[in-house]
């Protein structure tokens, strides 16, 4: 069935609703892109723009446009503006008429691929690789002494290698930053070094060997403490870190008293609340809190693997409804920001969740005297920073150089697994139309690094990943058979993908 001249007209009246609240708000936009940088003005003006757009339910329109084999708007985010105005005009051409362009400012199509290629350059220098997505990969401590290691992981494709400030100390990571240089040099290719900043990550204190255990609740094994948690336990978290109790079971089998375990930073004792759900060790322990004290609280369990989950010192803590008021730069941070000024080419904000976290790195780079060129990954990994990501962005493009991490392990635990879906491709899109690059990251062909053999789903999840502008690599003993198959897939896989796109080469059939 065809689409009416009535339908057209709609369709045209929907696309000025749009234009001119696109239009209202850039004359009010002026003074949130005051303080961007030069090159990301065009940019930030059609982030601005497609977030008006996003405003709109535009599902309607969008199953009449595909009716007349008309572009949807679904990969327009780069030249969000150009795209509307464009597609007006054909439709106008389809009643006879004529459209009025004069006056009109805005990014023509392909002009904001082009920003987002650009920008993709100069973070992470000039692309000499058959294809278009960039490699970075996590460094073990091992490549401060193995050169030949890190020699073979530049050979493979390495395009970035990451050092997380979290491990090891300066000594060790400028070991490692020159082996970088040195495998670069002599392969004749650019790698750029990015270092993480370890942020302000919640997690379970430290377990010291002295802890008395006082039944099967908890356990010593190979030299390490643990608690071991079953659906229904109660669990006490502690302000202290070491206020670690490992306690046994009563006659009914309930923990007698409640096992306890530190947590740090300690101040999070000051924001929980009563029913609010957390989780810990990457999601594999679940439960919610039922009781709060000044200097604790109690944690009923609601999910554990059967037979029992164990719970060790240092791992994560998560509480994705609650604000702890824990973001920024760390003391540790600022220490280490000093080396990362030094000696790398991009620094990893970890556990930024809005526009304050981001001016407290940008002044702190200021007063370190930082060079332009410096660039900033902004890693997206809490529900804060995804409903902020907007303001993040555009105050981040005070910087030359910027990319966004999707770390989608704690970002899958703050958003909930089944939202994860539809949040990694809004901060997809939303960066398309900052035309800022987005580094995909966590456990991609982690069974291939770590066991030598990759999974299904990893295979898949390779696939969809060209969506991004960089693919991150975690370390494991089999770290340079997954570069090079990485490497292998995404130039085979971009053959039949742009970003978002599908493209359709040839085929032949026997």
């Amino acid at each position: 069935m065809g689409i009416t001249s009535e339908q057209l007209q709609n369709m045209i009246f929907q696309i000025d609703e749009v234009v001119d609240l696109i239009r209202r708000r850039d004359l009010d936009g002026g003074n949130l892109i005051k303080d961007v940088c030069p090159v990301y003005k065009e940019s930030a003006k059609n982030l601005l723009q497609y977030a008006t757009f996003r405003s709109f339910d535009a599902r309607e329109m969008q199953r009449g446009l595909k009716q007349l084999g008309l572009t949807r708007l679904a990969n327009s985010e780069g030249n969000i503006l150009g795209s509307l105005i464009n597609l007006k005009t054909i439709i106008h051409g389809l009643l006879g008429d004529t459209s009025d362009l004069s006056n009109s400012d805005f990014l023509s199509i392909g002009d904001g691929a082009k920003l987002l290629q650009k920008h993709t350059d100069e973070l992470f220098g000039n692309n000499t690789k058959p294809r278009r997505v960039r490699i970075m990969v996590t460094q073990p401590t091992e490549a401060a002494s193995n050169y030949e290691m890190v020699q073979n992981m530049v050979r493979n494709g390495m395009d970035c290698a990451r050092i997380n400030c979290a491990h090891d100390g300066p000594e060790v990571w400028k070991a490692i930053i020159d082996n970088v240089r040195k495998a670069a040099k002599e392969c004749s290719t650019t790698v750029k070094v990015a270092m993480d900043l370890a942020g302000s990550k919640v997690r379970t204190g430290k377990i010291n060997m002295a802890s008395q255990l006082k039944g099967k609740k908890g356990s010593k094994k190979k030299g390490k403490l643990f608690i071991v948690l079953n659906k229904g336990d109660i669990l006490t978290v502690a302000g202290k870190e070491h206020d670690t109790t490992l306690s046994g079971y009563d006659e009914k089998g309930n923990l007698a008293p409640p096992a306890a375990i530190g947590c740090v930073p300690s101040q999070i004792i000051d924001h929980v609340e009563k029913g609010a759900p957390i989780l810990f060790d990457d999601g594999k322990i679940e439960g919610e809190i039922i009781e709060t004290a000044p200097d604790s609280f109690q944690v009923k369990i609601t999910r554990a693997k059967q037979g029992g989950a164990k719970l060790k010192g240092e791992k994560g803590i998560n509480l994705p409804t609650l604000d702890l008021g824990i973001s920024g730069l760390t003391e540790k941070d600022r220490e280490d920001l000093r080396f990362v000024v030094e000696h790398a080419d991009i620094v990893n904000y970890s556990y930024v969740n809005d526009e304050e976290d981001v001016n407290d790195l940008l002044l702190e780079l200021k007063k370190l005297g930082a060079d332009d060129e410096l660039g900033i990954i902004l890693k997206i990994e809490t529900n804060l920073a995804y409903q902020n990501l907007i303001n993040i962005l555009i105050t981040a493009m005070g910087r030359k150089h910027l990319g966004v991490m999707i770390a989608r392990g704690d970002l899958a635990l703050e958003v909930g697994w089944k939202n994860m879906g539809m949040v990694q491709e809004g901060i997809l899109s939303f960066c398309s139309a900052a035309h800022i690059p987005v580094v995909w990251a966590t456990q991609v062909l982690e069974s291939l690094a770590k066991k030598g053999m990759p999974s299904r789903s990893e295979i898949t999840d390779i696939t969809s990943s060209v969506q991004a502008e960089c693919v991150m690599l975690n370390k494991g003993p089999h770290v340079n058979e997954a570069i090079s198959f990485l490497d292998e897939v995404l130039i085979n896989v971009e053959d039949y993908h742009y970003k978002k796109e599908v493209l359709l080469p040839r085929m032949n059939w026997n």
